[in-house]
Order: structure tokens, then C-alpha cells, then sequence
């Protein structure tokens, strides 16, 4: 699966060199090993991060101690060497590896930690750097520290039994310890308490912490209950096992807090505090580790009877890589306080007769070969768990690899999976969309294509071999052959000697030659450092025999012991499967959420940006200021970042790269809208309305075609409205308004009340539409069609009026005539030629309307619709007051009967009543009328010198000569009637006249009206005219009474209201203050509120407005009334 390490041979005892390697230490650029003679031996590593790593001739520290050396550990900082041997520690200096202290009181010591941390005085609060020791012997743990060139003695506590590792936790303050009946406990160095750590016990349900069935877990570690070692829980000495079974306890620190403890197979990972990580389950150890050691960010294992290391991921337990390497017996890595490339770097092992200097592959190249073989998961894992400063660019590579991963998934018709990986990610909708056919994705589609060809932003490229120095591509180790050499082969993912089964039960398609192999995934615009990746085409893996899931992929056959998976061979170039139409309707349904939720990103994303944008334009004309807050843009960093033409570089997006970006995202919404639409179109046809109507980026191309295809003329519609095509969507409406029969796939959009509708929703920025298509529901519809210009919207009311005007008289006076019957009666138009235009308007159509041919020929009809036109005609002359009666007056014919009726109207609306009264009594003839007119105009003269000032009306009277003061349009009719003028007949009506004098007798001046009448007329006819004066002179004297004594009634009320006025009152004593300014009243002049208050005079002309009073100032008492206001 994996090259994490490769390993080279760098020493190698010979057989004349009767000694074996019992230890070894590493620290700079020295190797240390201490041989079983007693002897020390200092090598210098040359070159230890090439492939010519070479150490120098060794130095030999003879007699360094009497009995072979166990072990080996160097603190850096304080430059001395620990050693144990014969049971003993002893201190040494590093550099002059003379002994400088024995620890007599660890006599019979087992094992040794060291750590150095940076701890705080518990005193002072300083910090510094303390280096601390602790040594195992029977039953007891000593703990040292060091201060002043010198360990001094700590404590002494006791545990259960020997003490067969040690390891620090994180900071210093703990030490995990292994006993040899397979217990651990957790020693806090500072206060001697030791606990022992348990792991967590089986449930009521016989399920284990790692979510195994107890039997099962017991199972694969040979047998027994759940718990430490084989004995299980409830067996042996405290319930931890039976001690002295299996091999030693094994513990190691992992990244940050966590530790791991390993006892035979049983694995537990722990935190600083000893307790179980109930997320991490148990690694299923193949074969018991000898020893464990984390090499960042790995785990590492040497198993002795397989006679090699194995590679594992700390997270996901996977098996990545199996080094064989004959006779080893023990490994060192550096401790974990040590810098993390230093942790990295030195890293050994050794046999009794050779060492190897274990090489870690470049990070990004691990992690590429892990993505070319097909092992997403643990790629992703791996970049997870690496510091930023380790990888460039780490979050945007782990994205990378997750939507790599996604397309996987989706390859393997894991479709919600797949989508949901994608949209947590926030992948670019181009690299989800291209996996679907053309009938979803249009051109953008890879199915059916090449999908290796390099796509426009780029595309990702297999590595085109190791980088010098690296571990060649057969695994082979460095440094030396096989056989009885000492030399080692490295097995890459291969199976355990004594396990035949395979690891994956998938099948694989051989490709072409691993050099020409590239990547089936446009991936888009991805990191410069992925461009060598080499992924597979999974799309062309659709066998049903495929078992392993997403991350049990990785490392599903390794939970049962078994060998780690062989890497997936990179398939032949081929073009993505076609799915049966039940798939892809699966994959649709689960596409149509990541678009839904890319949709929403853009959204926003659009509108921060216009809202950037108009904030930009607004800061260019004024001072400069600071420059606005980056927006995170959805789909990665770099997805939305500009490009200079003359340049590849990515602009600035904070200066100059909002137009580009804002480009950008619409063309994004444009592609995800017009997706999802074809979407909704194959798997959720119900949800397209709702789509199209609501604000869209959809393609008008796109949507029209598959619109027109299925019949959906009504969401076309909408759409078409909704993206301002209105031509288009007119001229859809009209086709479907002239059809000579009905469309049965649109039925209401059939007749023009559809294209009325959508007319009435354009406002005056259209109005050559309008006029465009409303002339034919105008012409076969016009009483439905009118509402475009009469409805009561804000549509129809913002349209030039004069334009509209313009355009229904070309096609229809009757449509005019009512759109300015609207304007007038209804909105209440006063523009003059609107009024005068309505009446020749009404002339016109009276005179050049041929009524019989109309009526068919029905005299009575055509003369009632005549005169119906005609009554219409004189009430506006009569209501409107706005049109230019000199003007209407020329327009109406003299000699025409039918306007001699309205030509009277605009004579008396001039003035003119002496003509008006003329043709009432003379050409038509109608008394009747006459003295309805008269009432009229009188009725009109009476309101208006009602409101009218009674010194403007002596004014008026004044200036009227005195025969004309009395002279009124009564008066005038009465003279028609019994002196006539020529050119009219001298026949006297004097039945006429008498009606007029009986009826209004009191309207005439009597001493004019009787001067009228003949001599020869008889007073009895008069009787009356007599009559009705006496009444009106008597109402007039009845009516003046009246009024006096409610004057008096009047008078007498406002009297008595000023003397109780008057005879209010206040007392102002001697602290009594203003409640307005707070100061005292005193003497002052006051004012009492209507509310009854007292104020300061002057506060209350300021509470009153300022205004100030009539009455003098000054002290003293009185009283003024005025203006709600008392002063005293």
C-alpha cells in the first residue's frame, strides 16, 4: 500500500567481531550501540538523509562497563548519557563518556525513562527546563530529576509487580508503567499515587469497547474474556490476566496526549489521565509485538518471529506497510519531546549483528502514492494527522483527496455518500456535474468521452518515477543483498509468511505500463503538488463483487488479522459507465441536494460580492479609507481567484478582482441552475415550476428546448417572465392566442386572456411590446383587452398616457374614448387636451357613426343609441370644467340640431346665458328646459357669492352699473318670453311667463318683472306671482328674527363664560415655584394654564410658542384673559 520507510544497511558486524549489539541510542549525528562485551561504540552518520548514508570508522569506549549494556538513553540538554547495566544506572557525560554518577539505590533496575519538558517553579513561576528519571526494578519505581550537574533522589513508590516498561506522558507529569503480570498502572510523579488503568469492560450485551462481540475479540487474541493479555478479566493476579504468560507489556506515546498500551494482542489507546479513548478500538494484531515506537505520524511494530516491521496508521489501525529484516530485535526512535523532523529523521533498527538506518519518504510523495493506489481513506487520514508546516497547502490537499474520494464513491454507486462528501466539501460543481450523461450535465458530460483528456483548469498527472534517494518502486532495501550477507528485502503489501488469504475480495482491472498510466478525475483547478497523482478510474470497477466500502476499503480485512490490501492497479483509459435508468435516477435524486446547497452558497456569495462591489464604487469618489474585508468564497480558495492576462498569477481579490470574480459566479449559477433543472426535468418534473418562477440563473436555451420538448408551456412561460424574455414569452402567448383550435397540452393559454394577463404585468419601460401585442386581443376582445390600460395597477397607471391615447385612436375611436373616459372619470385627469379631446371625440363619433346600419336597420334603436351618446356628450360639457369652451364652441356645428343642446351649455359656461336661453326658447323650443337652466345657473351664482367675502360682494355690487345689479338670467327668460328681440317673432308666451313668475316670482326684482307684463293682463292671473312675493318677503322677515335672537342667546353664553373666567383664582405663597423653570414665583408676573398650573409669565408665552401678550408688564395683580391663558 505504502513506502513510509525504506531501510539501509549501515553497519554490519563481521564474524571475526565476537560481539553482539544489545543496545543502541542515537542523538545529532551519533550513533551509539552498546555491545555485549560492555563495550560503547560511537559511530558519525555522514549524509543520513541520502542514499549515501555512511557512518565513520567507530570509537571505541573500552571497559564503558563490566557486563553487557541493556540499555541506552542521552539527554540533549543537560549532555549526559544514561546507561543500565548489571541491574545499575549510571550517569555519563556525552561527550567525554566519562561516568560522573552511579544511582546506587537503583540496584536491580530493569528499565529506564527519560523526559525533559519545560515546567513552571511552583515558587517563583519561572519557567525552565527539568529533565526527569525514572527506573523499574521489583516492585518499585524510582523517579529522579535533575538539578545542579546532578540526579537527585525523588520518590519511591511501590507498585504490584516488576516494572517491565516505562513511558512518558505528555508534560512531564505521569508515567505509564508495565508490569510483568500484564498490568499497567498510571504514577504521577508529583504526588507518588499510582492508579491502575482498566480497560473498559464488556457490556451487558456482550459487546466489547471496540463495538466486537467479547467472543470475537477474544478470539483474535488467542483466546480468553475481554481484558489485558490472555488471562481476561476476573483471571489471575487483580483481575488483569495471568502474570508471567505472553510477551511484556508494551506502551509508547502517540501525537499530543494519547498513549498507546499493548499487552500480546490486546491494544488500548489512553489519554494523559489513563483513560480509555472510547473512539479508538482495538488494533488486531496479526502476532504479538516485541516493541512499539511512534515515528511521526506512524505507528511502528517489530515482531521478532516474523523478523520485521510493520507500518501502521495510528487512526484507522490499517496496515500500510511490512519491512522484513532478518534477526531484528530492537528499534529506537527518538523521544517525542524531540522535534518532529528529528523524530522523523532518526530512526533505527538493529539486530545482534547489523543496523539499519530507517528513511522516511517525503510526506506529499507518501501521500501521493497512497491516492495513486487507490487508498483515499488512509491518504486523507495521513494529512490529517501531519502539521500544516510538514505539507503546503494541507487543507486545500485534503479536499482534494475527499473529492477524489467522493468520485469513488460515486463510481461505486455509493450516490448519497458520493454527494454529501461533495457538498461538505464544497467541491466545484463542474467536477460533480461531469459524471452524469449528457442528459443531465449537457456538454460538460465525461460519459461516452475520453475522461483523460486534460481539462481547461488543469488536470492531475502520475508521478514519473521516485525522487533520488527514494526507495526504488520493488521496495527493495538499500545497502546490501540476502541471504547469509545480513542484507534485508523490503515486502511492500504483501501477505504474512503463514497467511495465504488475500487481503480484498474486489476485482481490478490491469492497466497499461504504471508510467503511462493518468488520471481519470478532471479534477479541475487543483494543488500544484497533486498534479502527478495518478487516480483511479473507478467507474470502470462496477463489479458486484466489490465488498469493500469506502474506509473499510482500507482496512476492513485487517481487523481479522489479515495481511494489508494490495494497492488497486490504475484501470485502463475508459469512459465512465452508463447507468440503467434506475441508478441514474438514484443519482440524480442525490445530485439535486448538492446542488440545492450550491446553489444557496452562490447566492450569498453573489450578493456579498454586489454589495462589495457598490461599496468599491462609493469609496472611488470618496477619501480613501481601508480596503474592504475578504469574502470566503465557496468551492475553495482558488476557485473564484482572477488571472492576469500578461500573467499567471492570481490578482489580488481585495483591489481588482471583484468584476472577474462576480464573472465568475454568475457563469457557476448559470451551470448549477441550468443542472439542476435539467434534473428536476428527468427525476422530479413536479418540482421545475417552482424552480423556474422563483429568481434563477438558468440557461433561456436550455430550459425553452426541454420546456418545448415535454409540453410544460405554462412553466415556460413563467420562466420567460421571470428572466425578462418577455418578446419570447409573448410571442409563445400569441401563437397559442390565434390558433384556430386549442392546444390540449396548454388548454388556458388558448384566447387572449393569458396574453392580456402577462401584458398587464409590464410596466412603461416595455411599452413598445405592449403596443405590439395588444392590437389583436384589442381587435377581437377589446372590452377584456382594455384592462391592460385601465386596470387599477401601478403597471397601467405609469404609461405615458398621451402615448397610449395615440396609440387606441389608430386602432379604435371607442377605445379612446374609453381610456379618456377613464382618465377623466376615474384617476381624475385635469389636462386640458385630454378634456377637449374627449369632446370631439364624442362629435365624431356621433356624426360619422352610421347608427341604422349598427342597429340593422332599427330606426328606434340607432335613435336611442344616438341620443344615449349624445346625453354623454352634454353631461361632460355640464361636469368638466377644464376643456377651452372658444375652442369646443367653434367645433360644434351652428345649424345642427343635434349640438344646438351643447352648444348652450358652453354658451352658459361662458357666460353667454342670453344665447343659451335663446336656443332653449327658440330652437328647441323647450320651456322646460329653459327654466332648468335657469335654476342651474341661478343655483350656481347663489354658492358662489355664498363664498364669497361680504366686502368683496359690495365691491362687486358697487362696480356693477345699478341697471344690471338686479338683472338675472330669470329676469332674461321672462323677457324672452314677453318682449322678444329680432330677429324672433313678437309672439308673446305669456302662459310661459306666468309659469316662471308664479315659480320664482321671488327670484325677480318686482318693479322689473311687473314692467315686462302687458297692460291688458288681468290682475287675477297675477294672483300668484302675488303670492309667492308675500311668502318669500315674510320668510325673510321670519328668518331675520330668527337669527337675531340666536345672536342674543349667543352673547348671553359668552358673557356669562368670561365672568366665571374672571372670577377664578390662585394663592402664590412663599415657596411656591414654577413648574416649567423650577424657580421660585415671588412676585412675578404670572399665568395660570388651562390646566390650572401657575407659571411664570414669561414661561408660559415660551410653553405657549413665543407669542406674547397685550396687557403690560410689571408686579402687582390683576387678570387677562386671552388665548386659554390667565395672567395675574
Amino acid at each position: 500500500m505504502l513506502n513510509a520507510f525504506h531501510a539501509r544497511s549501515i553497519l554490519e558486524l563481521g564474524p571475526k567481531e565476537r560481539v553482539k549489539i544489545d543496545s543502541i541510542c542515537a542523538h545529532s549525528d551519533k550513533l551509539l550501540l552498546g555491545a555485549s562485551s560492555g563495550n560503547l561504540r560511537i559511530y558519525t552518520v555522514h549524509s543520513p538523509d541520502t542514499a549515501d548514508v555512511s557512518l565513520s570508522p567507530p570509537r571505541i569506549i573500552e571497559k564503558f562497563s563490566r557486563k553487557p549494556i541493556d540499555a541506552l538513553a542521552c539527554i540533549k540538554e543537560s549532555s549526559i548519557l544514561i546507561s543500565l547495566s548489571n541491574s545499575l544506572i549510571s550517569i555519563h557525560d556525552l561527550e567525554s563518556f566519562v561516568l560522573q554518577q552511579t544511582l546506587q539505590k537503583t540496584s536491580g533496575a530493569l528499565c529506564f525513562a527519560v523526559t525533559t519538558n519545560i515546567e513552571k517553579d511552583d515558587d517563583t513561576g519561572i519557567p525552565s527546563i527539568v529533565s526527569r528519571l525514572a527506573v523499574g526494578g521489583k516492585k518499585r519505581l524510582l523517579l529522579y530529576s535533575w538539578h545542579d550537574a546532578e540526579f537527585r533522589d525523588g520518590r519511591e513508590i511501590s507498585v504490584g509487580g516488576n516494572v517491565r516498561t516505562i513511558t512518558w506522558a505528555s508534560g512531564g507529569g505521569k508515567v505509564v508503567v508495565g508490569l510483568g503480570w500484564g498490568g499497567f498502572v498510571m504514577v504521577d510523579v508529583h504526588t507518588g499515587v499510582a492508579a491502575d488503568i482498566v480497560p473498559p469492560a464488556a457490556t451487558a450485551n456482550g459487546v466489547g469497547p471496540d463495538g466486537k462481540p467479547v467472543a470475537e475479540a477474544a478470539a483474535e487474541s488467542g483466546g480468553g474474556q475481554w481484558g489485558w493479555g490472555m488471562g481476561g478479566m476476573g483471571m489471575g493476579m487483580g483481575g488483569w490476566g495471568m502474570g508471567g504468560w505472553g510477551s511484556k507489556p508494551l506502551s509508547t506515546r502517540l501525537k499530543g496526549e494519547e498513549l498507546l498500551l499493548v499487552k500480546d494482542k490486546t491494544t488500548l489507546f489512553i489519554d494523559s489521565k489513563g483513560n480509555a479513548l472510547p473512539d479508538k478500538s482495538s488494533i488486531p494484531w496479526p502476532y504479538a509485538p516485541d516493541a512499539i515506537a511512534y515515528s511521526y505520524p506512524y505507528l511502528v511494530s517489530l515482531h521478532q518471529s516474523q523478523q520485521h516491521l510493520e507500518v501502521r496508521n495510528p487512526a484507522t489501525q490499517s496496515l500500510l506497510q511490512t519491512i522484513q529484516l532478518p534477526g531484528v530485535t530492537a528499534l529506537h526512535v527518538p523521544p517525542p519531546n524531540v522535534a518532529l523532523v528529528h523524530a522523523g529523521k532518526l530512526f533505527y533498527v538493529c539486530s545482534p549483528t547489523q543496523v539499519w538506518r530507517m528513511g522516511s519518504v517525503d510526506y506529499e510523495a507518501q501521500v501521493q502514492e497512497l491516492i495513486k493506489n487507490g487508498h483515499l481513506d488512509e491518504a486523507i487520514s495521513i494529512l490529517e494527522q501531519l502539521e500544516s508546516v510538514l505539507v503546503d497547502g494541507k487543507e486545500e490537499k485534503i479536499r482534494e483527496v475527499q473529492m477524489l474520494k467522493a468520485q469513488s464513491l460515486f463510481d461505486k454507486r455509493q450516490y448519497r455518500e458520493s454527494m454529501e462528501l461533495f457538498a461538505n466539501v464544497e467541491a466545484p460543481p463542474e467536477r460533480v456535474i461531469r459524471l452524469f450523461p449528457k442528459i443531465i450535465a449537457g456538454e460538460l458530460s465525461i460519459v461516452g468521452e475520453d475522461k483523460h483528456k486534460e481539462s481547461d483548469e488543469g488536470s492531475i498527472h502520475e508521478a514519473s518515477g521516485t525522487e533520488s534517494g527514494e526507495t526504488p518502486e520493488n521496495g527493495g532495501v538499500e545497502g546490501g543483498g540476502t541471504g547469509t550477507n545480513g542484507t534485508a528485502s523490503t515486502e511492500q503489501l504483501g501477505e504474512h509468511p503463514d497467511d495465504a488469504q488475500t487481503a480484498s475480495t474486489g476485482e481490478a482491472v490491469v492497466g497499461e505500463d504504471s508510467d503511462k498510466r493518468a488520471n481519470g478525475i478532471d479534477a479541475g483547478p487543483v494543488i500544484s503538488s497533486l498534479r502527478k497523482i495518478v487516480t483511479d478510474d473507478t467507474s470502470s470497477i462496477r463489479s458486484k463483487k466489490l465488498t469493500d466500502d469506502d474506509a473499510a476499503s482500507v482496512r476492513g480485512s485487517i481487523r481479522g488479522g489479515k495481511a494489508p490490501l494490495p494497492p488497486k492497479v490504475p484501470p485502463k483509459k475508459s469512459t465512465p459507465s452508463i447507468l440503467d435508468e434506475k441508478e441514474l435516477r438514484k443519482a440524480v435524486n442525490e445530485l439535486t441536494v448538492y446542488l440545492g446547497n450550491s446553489r444557496l452558497l452562490l447566492s450569498k456569495y453573489i450578493e456579498r460580492l454586489q454589495a462589495q462591489q457598490s461599496q468599491a464604487s462609493l469609496a472611488s469618489t470618496a477619501s480613501a479609507g481601508a480596503p474592504p474585508s475578504p469574502i470566503k468564497a465557496p468551492f475553495g480558495d482558488s476557485y473564484f481567484a482572477t488571472r492576469n492576462a500578461s500573467a499567471d498569477s492570481v490578482v489580488d481579490k481585495n483591489q481588482n478582482g471583484v468584476d472577474d470574480r462576480l464573472e465568475k459566479a454568475w457563469a457557476t449559477a448559470k451551470l448549477v441552475h441550468t443542472t439542476l433543472f435539467r434534473a428536476y426535468m428527468y427525476s422530479k418534473p413536479t418540482l421545475v415550476g417552482s424552480l423556474v418562477r422563483q429568481p434563477n440563473h438558468c440557461d433561456p436555451v436550455v430550459v425553452n428546448e426541454r420546456l418545448k420538448e415535454t409540453g410544460r408551456f405554462h412553466d415556460l412561460v413563467d420562466f420567460f417572465g421571470g428572466k425578462k424574455l418577455h418578446r419570447e414569452a409573448l410571442t409563445l402567448l400569441k401563437q397559442f392566442a390565434e390558433a384556430p383550435t386549442e392546444d390540449p397540452r396548454a388548454p388556458s393559454l388558448h384566447g387572449p386572456t393569458r396574453i392580456i394577463h402577462y401584458l398587464q404585468t409590464l410596466d412603461s419601460t416595455h411599452l413598445p411590446l405592449i403596443f405590439e401585442f395588444a392590437q389583436h386581443p384589442l381587435l377581437i376582445s377589446p372590452t377584456l383587452a382594455m384592462e391592460i390600460f385601465l386596470t387599477d395597477s401601478e403597471n397601467a397607471e405609469s404609461l405615458p398616457r398621451q402615448k397610449v391615447l395615440d396609440y387606441l385612436q389608430r386602432l379604435d375611436r371607442a377605445l379612446a374614448i374609453r381610456y379618456l373616459e377613464h382618465l377623466i372619470n376615474q384617476l381624475r385627469d385635469l389636462t386640458p387636451d385630454f378634456h377637449g379631446r374627449l369632446i370631439s371625440l364624442y362629435l365624431e363619433h356621433i356624426q360619422k357613426t352610421d347608427w341604422l346600419a349598427e342597429n340593422a336597420g332599427d330606426e328606434a334603436v340607432a335613435k336611442e343609441k344616438k341620443d344615449e351618446w349624445k346625453e354623454r356628450l352634454l353631461e361632460f360639457l355640464r361636469e368638466s370644467r377644464q376643456y377651452r369652451s372658444d375652442r369646443v364652441l367653434g367645433l360644434l356645428p351652428k345649424d345642427d340640431p343635434d349640438f344646438w343642446e351643447a352648444r348652450a351649455v358652453v354658451l352658459s359656461n361662458m357666460g353667454r346665458h342670453r344665447e343659451a336661453l335663446e336656443i332653449y326658447v327658440f330652437k328647441l323650443e323647450s320651456p322646460l328646459k329653459a327654466e332648468e337652466y335657469c335654476v342651474r345657473v341661478h343655483a350656481s351664482q347663489s354658492s358662489t357669492s355664498s363664498s364669497t367675502t361680504p366686502s368683496k360682494q359690495a365691491s362687486a355690487i358697487r362696480e356693477k352699473p345699478q341697471q344690471q345689479q338686479h338683472l338675472n338670467v330669470f329676469h332674461i327668460l321672462l323677457e324672452m318670453y314677453l318682449a322678444p328681440q329680432p330677429p324672433y317673432p313678437p309672439t308673446l308666451q305669456l302662459d310661459n311667463a306666468l309659469t316662471i313668475l308664479t315659480r320664482h316670482g321671488s327670484r325677480l326684482d318686482a318693479s322689473q318683472a311687473l314692467a315686462l307684463i302687458p297692460e291688458d293682463m288681468q290682475i287675477q292671473r297675477l294672483e300668484g306671482y302675488f303670492e309667492s312675493r308675500i311668502r318669500g318677503a315674510n320668510s325673510e322677515g321670519s328668518e331675520g328674527m330668527i337669527r337675531a335672537q340666536l345672536g342674543k342667546g349667543v352673547g348671553w353664553g359668552l358673557e356669562e363664560k368670561l365672568v366665571g373666567l374672571r372670577g377664578r383664582n390662585v394663592v402664590v405663597k412663599e415657596g411656591r415655584v414654577c413648574p416649567l423653570c423650577h424657580k421660585r414665583l415671588g412676585r412675578s408676573v404670572v399665568s395660570v394654564l388651562p390646566s390650572g398650573e401657575v407659571v411664570h409669565y414669561g414661561c408660559g408665552v415660551q410653553k405657549r410658542g413665543g407669542g406674547g401678550g397685550s396687557g403690560g408688564s410689571g408686579s402687582g395683580s390683576g387678570a387677562e384673559v386671552g388665548g386659554g391663558w390667565r395672567k395675574f
